[in-house]
């Protein structure tokens, strides 16, 4: 069986995505490709709201899966311009479509944004300090996690 990994080539001119979001799920390696190629994309980061969390969705995947997921923090702040917290599901696809629609409508003039949209937007954004510290902090936990597991299963 031939097994195709990727992004297709589009042509976001076609008629058949016009006026379409189109959402894809890519590390940050493909989303910086990515970016070089369709400039007016979103990028939105969408990670677990723990540690625990991430170890039950990385329960069953390989060890390299999340080490690659920590090996890609770095880009992932030069990718991304926003970060999705996923605690809830519903809450995290609202959340991400809020972003698509307000990027969408207002691109980079913010003027005419009401005060409560923006805190919105600047608690999810990956410019804001506090979300870079909160992705530091989250991988550089999960790293020393790994790492103590490493170390036991070779005691």
């Amino acid at each position: 069986m031939d097994v195709l990994i990727g992004a297709p080539i589009l042509d976001m001119s076609s008629k058949q995505l016009q006026g379409k979001y189109l959402i894809m799920d890519m590390g940050s390696d493909g989303a910086e490709e990515f970016k070089r190629k369709y400039k007016n994309s979103i990028y939105v980061y969408l990670m677990p709201p723990n540690v625990q969390r991430l170890l039950s969705q990385m329960k069953g995947r390989s060890k390299s899966r999340l080490n690659r997921n920590i090996r890609q923090i770095p880009k992932v702040k030069q990718v991304c311009d926003w970060l999705v917290i996923n605690d809830d599901q519903d809450i995290a696809a609202s959340e991400i479509e809020q972003i698509m629609h307000l990027v969408k409508e207002h691109g980079t003039s913010w003027g005419d944004v009401d005060i409560d949209t923006m805190k919105f937007l600047c608690s999810r954004s990956l410019h804001n300090p506090v979300n870079v510290e909160f992705l530091d902090n989250y991988y550089a936990r999960q790293q020393e996690l790994q790492d103590k597991e490493e170390m036991e299963e070779c005691l």
